[in-house]
Protein backbone atom coordinates (compact mmCIF):
# COMPACT_ATOMS: atom_id res chain seq x y z
CA UNK A 1 0.00 0.00 0.00
CA UNK A 2 1.44 3.33 -1.00
CA UNK A 3 1.98 6.11 1.48
CA UNK A 4 -0.20 9.18 1.46
CA UNK A 5 0.80 11.40 -1.48
CA UNK A 6 3.52 14.00 -1.10
CA UNK A 7 4.75 12.91 2.30
CA UNK A 8 8.35 12.86 3.38
CA UNK A 9 10.26 12.23 6.58
CA UNK A 10 13.22 14.41 7.45
CA UNK A 11 16.38 12.32 7.78
CA UNK A 12 17.07 11.72 11.46
CA UNK A 13 14.69 14.44 12.56
CA UNK A 14 11.55 12.41 13.17
CA UNK A 15 9.51 15.14 11.51
CA UNK A 16 6.64 14.00 9.31
CA UNK A 17 5.46 16.77 7.02
CA UNK A 18 3.73 17.16 3.71
CA UNK A 19 6.13 17.23 0.77
CA UNK A 20 4.35 20.38 -0.23
CA UNK A 21 5.68 21.67 3.10
CA UNK A 22 9.11 22.01 1.57
CA UNK A 23 10.70 25.10 3.04
CA UNK A 24 12.85 27.41 0.96
CA UNK A 25 16.20 28.92 1.82
CA UNK A 26 15.93 32.67 2.24
CA UNK A 27 12.21 32.42 2.94
CA UNK A 28 10.99 35.20 5.20
CA UNK A 29 13.43 37.77 3.87
CA UNK A 30 12.20 40.66 1.77
CA UNK A 31 14.26 41.83 -1.15
CA UNK A 32 14.04 44.30 -3.99
CA UNK A 33 14.41 42.39 -7.27
CA UNK A 34 16.25 43.75 -10.27
CA UNK A 35 14.77 43.56 -13.75
CA UNK A 36 16.66 40.29 -14.32
CA UNK A 37 15.41 38.69 -11.09
CA UNK A 38 11.69 39.34 -11.17
CA UNK A 39 10.01 37.32 -8.42
CA UNK A 40 7.97 34.28 -9.34
CA UNK A 41 5.52 35.21 -6.61
CA UNK A 42 5.15 37.54 -3.63
CA UNK A 43 3.70 36.45 -0.28
CA UNK A 44 3.01 39.03 2.41
CA UNK A 45 5.59 41.30 0.82
CA UNK A 46 8.27 38.58 0.59
CA UNK A 47 9.62 37.47 -2.78
CA UNK A 48 9.79 33.91 -4.05
CA UNK A 49 12.58 33.70 -6.61
CA UNK A 50 14.14 31.23 -9.02
CA UNK A 51 16.99 30.59 -6.61
CA UNK A 52 14.53 29.66 -3.86
CA UNK A 53 12.77 27.18 -6.15
CA UNK A 54 16.14 25.68 -7.05
CA UNK A 55 17.01 25.33 -3.38
CA UNK A 56 13.67 23.68 -2.69
CA UNK A 57 14.26 21.17 -5.49
CA UNK A 58 17.79 20.37 -4.27
CA UNK A 59 16.58 19.88 -0.72
CA UNK A 60 13.68 17.66 -1.75
CA UNK A 61 16.00 15.54 -3.88
CA UNK A 62 18.54 15.36 -1.05
CA UNK A 63 16.06 14.08 1.51
CA UNK A 64 13.92 11.95 -0.79
CA UNK A 65 16.80 10.47 -2.78
CA UNK A 66 15.01 11.02 -6.08
CA UNK A 67 15.08 13.47 -8.97
CA UNK A 68 12.14 15.80 -9.56
CA UNK A 69 10.83 16.44 -13.09
CA UNK A 70 12.22 19.59 -14.71
CA UNK A 71 9.21 20.96 -16.57
CA UNK A 72 7.34 24.25 -16.65
CA UNK A 73 4.22 22.70 -15.15
CA UNK A 74 6.26 21.14 -12.34
CA UNK A 75 7.93 24.48 -11.64
CA UNK A 76 4.51 26.14 -11.47
CA UNK A 77 3.51 23.54 -8.87
CA UNK A 78 6.72 24.18 -6.95
CA UNK A 79 5.96 27.90 -6.86
CA UNK A 80 2.50 27.10 -5.47
CA UNK A 81 4.07 24.90 -2.78
CA UNK A 82 6.40 27.69 -1.77
CA UNK A 83 3.56 30.19 -1.70
CA UNK A 84 1.62 27.88 0.58
CA UNK A 85 4.51 27.22 2.91
CA UNK A 86 5.58 30.85 3.13
CA UNK A 87 2.01 31.68 4.08
CA UNK A 88 1.87 28.91 6.70
CA UNK A 89 5.29 29.83 8.08
CA UNK A 90 4.24 33.47 8.51
CA UNK A 91 1.03 32.33 10.22
CA UNK A 92 2.85 29.96 12.59
CA UNK A 93 5.30 32.63 13.67
CA UNK A 94 2.56 35.27 14.02
CA UNK A 95 0.55 32.92 16.24
CA UNK A 96 3.63 32.15 18.38
CA UNK A 97 3.57 28.40 17.76
CA UNK A 98 7.36 28.59 17.86
CA UNK A 99 10.08 31.22 17.45
CA UNK A 100 12.61 31.29 14.63
CA UNK A 101 15.41 31.21 17.21
CA UNK A 102 14.07 28.05 18.85
CA UNK A 103 13.54 26.40 15.46
CA UNK A 104 17.08 27.29 14.42
CA UNK A 105 18.48 25.75 17.61
CA UNK A 106 16.48 22.59 17.01
CA UNK A 107 17.72 22.45 13.41
CA UNK A 108 21.30 22.71 14.61
CA UNK A 109 20.68 19.79 16.95
CA UNK A 110 19.19 17.70 14.15
CA UNK A 111 22.27 18.29 12.01
CA UNK A 112 24.83 17.53 14.72
CA UNK A 113 23.05 14.67 16.50
CA UNK A 114 21.05 12.94 13.76
CA UNK A 115 22.44 13.74 10.32
CA UNK A 116 26.21 14.09 10.74
CA UNK A 117 26.67 10.75 12.59
CA UNK A 118 24.96 8.97 9.68
CA UNK A 119 27.04 10.53 6.90
CA UNK A 120 30.54 10.46 8.36
CA UNK A 121 30.59 13.55 10.55
CA UNK A 122 31.03 17.15 9.44
CA UNK A 123 33.42 16.28 6.63
CA UNK A 124 31.02 13.62 5.35
CA UNK A 125 28.14 16.09 5.45
CA UNK A 126 30.18 18.73 3.62
CA UNK A 127 31.01 16.20 0.92
CA UNK A 128 27.38 15.11 0.60
CA UNK A 129 26.06 18.66 0.41
CA UNK A 130 28.65 19.60 -2.20
CA UNK A 131 27.66 16.64 -4.35
CA UNK A 132 24.04 17.80 -4.24
CA UNK A 133 24.80 21.47 -4.91
CA UNK A 134 23.61 22.50 -1.46
CA UNK A 135 25.31 24.70 1.15
CA UNK A 136 25.32 24.16 4.91
CA UNK A 137 23.42 27.42 5.35
CA UNK A 138 20.71 26.23 2.98
CA UNK A 139 20.41 22.97 4.89
CA UNK A 140 20.17 24.85 8.19
CA UNK A 141 17.52 27.21 6.79
CA UNK A 142 15.59 24.30 5.32
CA UNK A 143 15.48 22.40 8.60
CA UNK A 144 14.66 25.55 10.57
CA UNK A 145 11.65 26.19 8.38
CA UNK A 146 10.61 22.53 8.38
CA UNK A 147 10.50 22.68 12.18
CA UNK A 148 8.35 25.83 12.06
CA UNK A 149 6.05 24.18 9.53
CA UNK A 150 5.85 21.07 11.65
CA UNK A 151 4.29 23.08 14.45
CA UNK A 152 1.60 24.25 12.05
CA UNK A 153 1.15 20.66 10.86
CA UNK A 154 0.64 19.49 14.45
CA UNK A 155 -1.87 22.29 15.01
CA UNK A 156 -3.80 21.37 11.86
CA UNK A 157 -3.92 17.64 12.61
CA UNK A 158 -4.35 17.64 16.39
CA UNK A 159 -8.02 16.68 16.07
CA UNK A 160 -7.35 13.64 13.88
CA UNK A 161 -7.96 10.44 15.84
CA UNK A 162 -6.06 7.16 15.32
CA UNK A 163 -7.56 4.78 12.75
CA UNK A 164 -9.63 1.98 14.28
CA UNK A 165 -9.06 -1.69 13.55
CA UNK A 166 -12.49 -1.95 11.93
CA UNK A 167 -11.72 0.97 9.57
CA UNK A 168 -8.36 -0.54 8.67
CA UNK A 169 -9.92 -3.93 7.99
CA UNK A 170 -12.63 -2.34 5.84
CA UNK A 171 -9.93 -0.71 3.71
CA UNK A 172 -8.03 -3.99 3.51
CA UNK A 173 -11.12 -5.86 2.33
CA UNK A 174 -12.04 -3.15 -0.20
CA UNK A 175 -8.56 -2.92 -1.77
CA UNK A 176 -7.10 -6.43 -2.09
CA UNK A 177 -4.88 -5.27 -4.97
CA UNK A 178 -2.67 -3.39 -2.51
CA UNK A 179 -1.83 -6.50 -0.51
CA UNK A 180 -1.03 -9.13 -3.12
CA UNK A 181 2.70 -8.72 -2.73
CA UNK A 182 5.21 -9.27 -5.52
CA UNK A 183 5.92 -12.44 -7.54
CA UNK A 184 9.30 -14.00 -6.77
CA UNK A 185 11.78 -15.48 -9.23
CA UNK A 186 14.89 -17.61 -8.61
CA UNK A 187 17.66 -16.68 -11.00
CA UNK A 188 21.21 -17.51 -11.92
CA UNK A 189 23.46 -15.64 -14.30
CA UNK A 190 26.66 -15.86 -16.33
CA UNK A 191 28.17 -12.59 -17.57
CA UNK A 192 30.48 -12.52 -20.61
CA UNK A 193 31.91 -9.76 -22.80
CA UNK A 194 30.27 -10.48 -26.18
CA UNK A 195 26.97 -11.70 -27.52
CA UNK A 196 28.65 -14.53 -29.41
CA UNK A 197 30.14 -15.77 -26.13
CA UNK A 198 26.70 -15.58 -24.52
CA UNK A 199 25.10 -17.51 -27.38
CA UNK A 200 27.81 -20.15 -27.10
CA UNK A 201 27.14 -20.47 -23.36
CA UNK A 202 23.42 -21.03 -24.05
CA UNK A 203 24.29 -23.67 -26.66
CA UNK A 204 26.46 -25.52 -24.15
CA UNK A 205 23.76 -25.32 -21.48
CA UNK A 206 21.12 -26.68 -23.80
CA UNK A 207 23.55 -29.47 -24.60
CA UNK A 208 23.66 -30.49 -20.96
CA UNK A 209 26.61 -28.51 -19.60
CA UNK A 210 26.60 -27.57 -15.91
CA UNK A 211 25.49 -23.97 -15.33
CA UNK A 212 27.50 -23.78 -12.11
CA UNK A 213 30.66 -25.09 -13.76
CA UNK A 214 30.38 -22.65 -16.69
CA UNK A 215 29.71 -19.75 -14.33
CA UNK A 216 32.76 -20.54 -12.22
CA UNK A 217 34.87 -20.81 -15.35
CA UNK A 218 33.54 -18.08 -17.67
CA UNK A 219 31.60 -15.40 -15.80
CA UNK A 220 33.20 -11.97 -15.40
CA UNK A 221 30.97 -11.23 -12.42
CA UNK A 222 33.38 -11.83 -9.55
CA UNK A 223 30.62 -11.54 -6.95
CA UNK A 224 28.77 -14.53 -8.43
CA UNK A 225 31.73 -16.58 -9.70
CA UNK A 226 32.25 -18.56 -6.50
CA UNK A 227 28.49 -19.06 -6.20
CA UNK A 228 28.21 -20.68 -9.62
CA UNK A 229 26.21 -17.72 -10.87
CA UNK A 230 23.48 -18.14 -8.24
CA UNK A 231 21.51 -14.93 -7.65
CA UNK A 232 18.80 -16.64 -5.62
CA UNK A 233 15.25 -15.50 -4.97
CA UNK A 234 14.36 -11.92 -5.81
CA UNK A 235 11.23 -9.89 -6.47
CA UNK A 236 10.06 -10.16 -10.07
CA UNK A 237 9.65 -6.41 -10.49
CA UNK A 238 11.25 -3.34 -12.02
CA UNK A 239 12.20 -2.24 -8.52
CA UNK A 240 14.46 -5.28 -8.13
CA UNK A 241 15.52 -6.01 -11.70
CA UNK A 242 16.85 -3.79 -14.47
CA UNK A 243 14.37 -3.09 -17.29
CA UNK A 244 16.27 -5.37 -19.71
CA UNK A 245 16.45 -8.27 -17.25
CA UNK A 246 12.84 -7.79 -16.17
CA UNK A 247 11.68 -7.92 -19.81
CA UNK A 248 13.71 -11.05 -20.50
CA UNK A 249 12.68 -12.82 -17.30
CA UNK A 250 9.02 -12.06 -17.98
CA UNK A 251 9.30 -13.93 -21.29
CA UNK A 252 11.03 -17.01 -19.82
CA UNK A 253 9.48 -20.11 -18.33
CA UNK A 254 10.97 -22.22 -15.56
CA UNK A 255 14.24 -23.77 -16.73
CA UNK A 256 14.63 -21.60 -19.83
CA UNK A 257 17.63 -19.44 -20.72
CA UNK A 258 17.76 -15.87 -22.02
CA UNK A 259 20.41 -13.34 -23.02
CA UNK A 260 20.34 -9.63 -22.19
CA UNK A 261 22.80 -6.79 -22.77
CA UNK A 262 23.95 -5.39 -19.45
CA UNK A 263 26.31 -2.69 -18.25
CA UNK A 264 29.24 -5.14 -18.12
CA UNK A 265 28.59 -7.14 -21.26
CA UNK A 266 26.01 -9.84 -21.95
CA UNK A 267 24.15 -11.79 -19.28
CA UNK A 268 23.00 -15.37 -19.74
CA UNK A 269 20.05 -15.76 -17.37
CA UNK A 270 18.20 -18.86 -16.29
CA UNK A 271 14.88 -18.85 -14.47
CA UNK A 272 15.21 -21.71 -12.00
CA UNK A 273 11.87 -21.33 -10.29
CA UNK A 274 9.01 -18.91 -9.67
CA UNK A 275 6.59 -18.09 -6.86
CA UNK A 276 3.27 -16.40 -7.41
CA UNK A 277 2.44 -13.21 -5.54
CA UNK A 278 1.11 -14.05 -2.10
CA UNK A 279 -1.52 -11.96 -0.38
CA UNK A 280 -0.42 -10.57 2.96
CA UNK A 281 -2.82 -11.41 5.81
CA UNK A 282 -4.45 -8.50 7.61
CA UNK A 283 -2.57 -9.31 10.81
CA UNK A 284 0.75 -8.55 9.09
CA UNK A 285 -0.29 -5.28 7.46
CA UNK A 286 -2.71 -3.90 10.06
CA UNK A 287 -0.24 -1.40 11.54
CA UNK A 288 0.88 -0.28 8.07
CA UNK A 289 -2.72 0.23 6.92
CA UNK A 290 -3.54 2.23 10.03
CA UNK A 291 -0.44 4.39 9.61
CA UNK A 292 -1.13 5.13 5.95
CA UNK A 293 -4.80 5.89 6.49
CA UNK A 294 -3.89 8.20 9.37
CA UNK A 295 -1.30 9.98 7.21
CA UNK A 296 -3.87 10.42 4.45
CA UNK A 297 -6.35 11.97 6.88
CA UNK A 298 -3.67 14.21 8.35
CA UNK A 299 -2.50 15.31 4.91
CA UNK A 300 -6.05 16.19 3.90
CA UNK A 301 -6.60 18.15 7.11
CA UNK A 302 -3.32 20.01 6.67
CA UNK A 303 -4.05 20.93 3.04
CA UNK A 304 -7.45 22.31 4.03
CA UNK A 305 -5.85 24.25 6.88
CA UNK A 306 -3.03 25.59 4.68
CA UNK A 307 -5.43 26.52 1.90
CA UNK A 308 -7.39 28.77 4.25
CA UNK A 309 -4.20 30.49 5.39
CA UNK A 310 -3.12 31.14 1.79
CA UNK A 311 -6.48 32.83 1.12
CA UNK A 312 -5.90 35.07 4.15
CA UNK A 313 -2.41 36.02 2.98
CA UNK A 314 -1.43 38.69 0.48
CA UNK A 315 -0.39 36.57 -2.49
CA UNK A 316 0.56 37.43 -6.05
CA UNK A 317 1.75 34.61 -8.33
CA UNK A 318 3.50 35.71 -11.53
CA UNK A 319 4.81 32.35 -12.77
CA UNK A 320 2.01 30.12 -14.00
Amino acid sequence: MANAPRKTKIIGAGLLVSLSAVALAGCGQSSTPSASSKPLAVVNGKNITNSQVTTMVHMTELFNGSTLPNTKSEKANEVKYLVQEQSVEDWALAHHLITTAKAKTSASGVISKSIEPKVGGKSGLDKLLKSKGVTYQQLSSYLTQQIILQQAYKKATAHIKPVSTSAARAFYNAHPQYFKGTPQVQLREITVKTQSEANNIVKQLKGGASFSALAKKDTTNTALKSKGGEIGWTADSLQSLSPAVYKEVSALKKGQYGVTKGSHGYDVIQVQNTKAAKESPFSKVESQVKSNLLQTKQSSAYQTFAGKIVKQSKVHIYFK
